[in-house]
């Protein structure tokens, strides 16, 4: 839709021109171009023909292409007479836009549909502006990546749809009622052009030249037969029932003139045939149902009865599905983190450091160390700084001067730094992969266990198989209670894995702790 806005407005944008006539709309390949323009007749000894929006369609061979220059061409002359909405709905029938989104999606071509019409919704707003702003705005939106609501699919359920003939083209209902068919017809014509000899006709002052009379005959007789093939469209939507009102009240030249219609002839609807009949009341049966039977039965439901539990280790579930409570200190990342946490002093080697815990914090460590670990941020203490104070300003949160005042960048990059030094994780670095989804289902009597999380870091053997489940944790000072819920946390990995040994690197302490599997 795009490129049929700017390749209508600016008859000189040729990369809109050829967007669209490679893209779905018309379809054709780039050799088919190629080989049209090489038959167009050459413009000098030293110029080499080229295809625009003002080339001659008689000239064209390619069947597909000479029609679509043809619309193009309409709608750009109409483009500075009339509003951007009209000029497009016309388009999206005169290239079969609905149609092809149909055929191209048919099982799910409505929300598609939808945002055609949306785009047409868009153009409302440009009626004084014109086509050309209306293209610019597209295309601003479009290189900015703006977004923007996609249309409702299900708009139209239950409702009344009001379209224009044009816009009709293409599509049905049920039921159609074709309204407004007593206005008059627009018979102005003042400005006249005739397709043959390419010759324009006006009155001047109240005179016209010789032709006049004879090409406003012509005019209007091409305008009258539009017109009827326009009611063709709008009499052809209904798939169920066609509706004509029977006015009271008409002009002699009016819409509905030009199908010479007797009313009287056709049966008066009746509305009584959409009654719905009532429904008979439906015998009632009595329950012979005793208290002996309804137990018997419900415990057969039961002991044949399979459960189902989700287990998502990376959410703290415990053995039972219970969330252990966990202290003040303890700051983890997940669903349930602590949204801040008070300034903890934690030991480092014989260094005693303050750092303030807390989501945010964990969020930025952990997205720093998958980032360096896939190699998108470099290893280095101001490439990480400049990468945490990025991540910081995106979570919305000011950058602390300290950092046991909420996330302060330098500490991030130096606990980041701390953990991928650590000996056990650098032997692994050449094999780690982070972020990795895991999934894996247990019969537990009668029912399945399924465990399903995200792993920050699996270690490969070689192979496919895991060898090492690594899991970064940022808390500042974890209870023992914590750090045994994150140990139960890594054995549910090793066990969904496969892996044979885990790894609790605390980042902020640079302590590490092996967990074996059960």
């Amino acid at each position: 839709m795009i490129a049929v806005a700017r390749a209508i407005a600016d008859r000189r944008d040729t990369l809109a021109l050829g967007a669209l006539l490679r893209g779905p709309l018309v379809g054709l390949m780039e050799e088919e171009i190629a080989d049209a323009i090489i038959w167009l007749p050459p413009i000098g000894e030293n110029h080499t023909p080229r295809l625009h929006l003002r080339t001659d369609c008689q000239v064209i061979t390619n069947p597909v292409l000479k029609r679509a220059l043809e619309v193009l061409q309409n709608l750009a002359r109409k483009a500075r007479q009339t509003t951007p909405y009209h000029v497009m709905a016309e388009a999206i029938e005169e290239l079969n836009v609905r149609p092809i989104l149909r055929a191209r999606y048919r099982q799910s071509a409505e929300r598609a549909l939808a945002n055609v019409e949306m785009v047409l919704e868009m153009a409302r707003a440009y009626e004084t502006r014109g086509l050309v702003a209306f293209a610019d705005a597209l295309r601003a939106n479009w290189d900015d990546t703006q977004k923007h609501t996609e249309g409702r699919p299900d708009a139209d359920a239950e409702a009344v749809s009001i379209s224009t003939m044009h816009s009709a083209k293409g599509l049905e209902w049920p039921i159609v009622i074709p309204i407004n068919s007593p206005t008059e017809l627009d018979e102005t014509m003042d400005f006249l052009h005739r397709r043959s000899d390419n010759t324009v006709h006006f009155k001047l002052m109240g005179s016209a030249g010789p032709d006049y009379d004879v090409v406003k005959a012509d005019e209007k007789g091409q305008l009258q037969r539009e017109r009827v093939r326009l009611w063709y469209v709008a009499l052809t939507r209904a798939c169920d029932l066609l509706l004509l009102p029977r006015q009271s009240e008409r002009v002699q030249n009016d819409w509905f003139s030009l199908l010479n219609a007797d009313l009287t002839q056709l049966p008066t609807f009746d509305t009584a045939a959409l009654a719905r009949p009532a429904k008979a009341a439906a015998d009632e049966m009595a329950n012979g149902q005793d208290q002996a039977t309804w137990e018997a039965e419900a415990a057969v439901i039961a002991a044949t009865r399979r459960s189902i539990v989700w287990q998502s280790p990376s959410r703290h579930d415990g053995p039972a599905g219970e969330e252990p409570g966990l202290s003040d200190e303890g700051v983890f990342v997940g669903e349930g983190a602590l949204s801040e946490s008070i300034p903890t002093e934690t030991q480092r080697g014989d260094e005693r450091i303050a750092v303030k815990g807390g989501r945010e914090r964990g969020l930025v460590v952990h997205k720093l160390l998958e980032e360096v670990l896939t190699g998108e941020t470099e290893e280095d203490s101001n490439a990480l700084e400049l990468r945490a104070r990025t991540l910081v300003s995106e979570l919305g949160v000011p950058e602390a001067k300290r950092a046991e005042d909420g996330p302060h960048a330098p500490e991030l990059a130096a606990s980041v730094r701390r953990a991928l030094g650590i000996p056990e994780v650098a032997a692994l670095r050449p094999r780690l992969l982070p972020e990795m989804t895991v999934f894996s289902a247990e019969p537990a009597g009668q029912g399945t266990i399924y465990v399903g999380g995200v792993a920050d870091a699996l270690a490969l053997d070689g192979g496919k198989n895991v060898d090492v489940v690594v899991d970064w944790k940022t808390d500042v000072e974890p209870t023992a209670e914590v750090v045994k819920l994150y140990r139960e946390q890594v054995r549910d990995y090793l066990a969904s894995t496969g892996g044979k040994e885990g790894l609790l690197v605390f980042v902020t302490s640079g302590r590490i702790e092996r967990v074996l599997t059960r």
